[in-house]
């Protein structure tokens, strides 16, 4: 039954999004479904909301509420061009804000801006998947840190994580850098770094970091430097490096079988240091028979949360329209909208 009103609920929102060139915002809510059309219709179901409320986004853009304070669901249509050409990609403008109080904050299918936790705030249990956000701030000095947060299948810039302990980034495609890794877990990502004169990790302490694709040639920098005693296995690294001297990867590393490969031999179809949606981020070949310390494939699509194409959400996904310009001479509208359940 639920399924059957999120669905209904999905389709109004696309209909009258067609129809009266307006941008739809519903809350559904343990009392009912609210539905937002004014000039700023997500802040309005954001006032509206309560905890473990869910916000849902149709595309288009829409201005972010100066900061998140709620334990709430806010699920978009995506931000894939190839498969939101029925809905548009939904878009954030403006940074994200988490305050004291978003805890268990869960965010999906949206294009933004940074994703800022307030500095030497405890903000818990955040879920962010299959966005594309900037850059991920979560800053202070660890006396008051954030936890058991998951991030799994975006698309990320750089990762600035000093107030952020025991969490997990599963299947991330990440641009640039990360800065202060304390305690934390990087499983099946695809780091695009590769500029000379810095590592990928600015200091990676105590940190489980597996069955990762790192294309940074620059063997003198490396993968990490500073702090130090994190764990590095079964990754594949675009530099030769020598075992007996494990300085590309930071203080005292423990090295666990990882792969050493030429970047031109790893992905189907990539270049450079950003994400493009035309890339193919499959592995080639010969770097398929580098698994990962499960078995799966390293990179992006192996792992607990093998990458989506297209990264389409886990609600249902209208994935064409066509409805017609003129009525019938009975004063009917032709309207045939495809509509595909997701089974995650």
């Amino acid at each position: 039954m639920k399924n059957k009103v999120i669905l209904l609920s999905l389709f109004s929102i696309f209909l009258l999004n067609t129809l009266t060139a307006q941008k739809i915002v519903a809350l559904h809510s343990a009392t009912g479904v609210q539905f937002f059309s004014d000039d700023n219709p997500l802040q309005s179901a954001y006032t509206a909301a309560v905890n473990n409320d869910t916000i849902y986004l149709p595309g288009g853009s829409f201005a972010v509420p100066p900061k998140f304070e709620k334990k709430l669901r806010i699920i978009g249509a995506g931000h894939y061009p190839s498969a939101t050409g029925a809905t548009w990609k939904t878009i954030l403008s403006g940074n994200i804000n988490l305050w004291s109080g978003a805890d268990s904050l869960y965010l999906e299918g949206i294009k933004g801006s940074d994703l800022n936790f307030n500095t030497n705030q405890s903000i818990n249990n955040v879920v962010i998947q299959r966005c594309k956000l900037n850059n991920i701030n979560i800053n202070g000095d660890r006396s008051n840190p954030s936890e058991n947060c998951i991030f799994r299948e975006n698309v990320f810039n750089a990762l600035n994580v000093a107030n952020l302990l025991n969490s997990s980034f599963f299947n991330n495609i990440i641009q640039q850098h990360v800065n202060s890794a304390r305690n934390l877990t990087f499983l099946n990502n695809i780091f695009l770094y590769a500029y000379h004169y810095n590592p990928v990790f600015n200091y990676a302490n105590n940190c489980m970091i597996k069955n990762n694709v790192f294309l940074q040639t620059d063997g003198y920098h490396g993968i990490a430097d500073g702090a130090g005693q994190s764990t590095y296995s079964h990754n594949i690294v675009c530099f030769a490096f020598d075992p007996n001297n494990t300085s590309s990867f930071g203080t005292d590393p423990l090295l666990d079988s990882n792969y050493t490969m030429t970047r031109a031999n790893v992905l189907v179809n990539q270049t450079g240091g950003t994400f493009d949606y035309s890339h193919d981020y499959h592995l080639q070949t010969a770097a398929q028979a580098n698994l990962g310390d499960d078995s799966t494939v390293v990179g992006i699509y192996g792992g607990f949360f093998p990458w989506k194409d297209e990264s389409i959400p886990s609600n249902p996904h209208i994935s064409s329209k066509n409805i017609s310009n003129t009525t019938s001479t009975t004063g009917t509208i032709h309207i045939d909208v495809n509509v595909q359940a997701q089974d995650r």
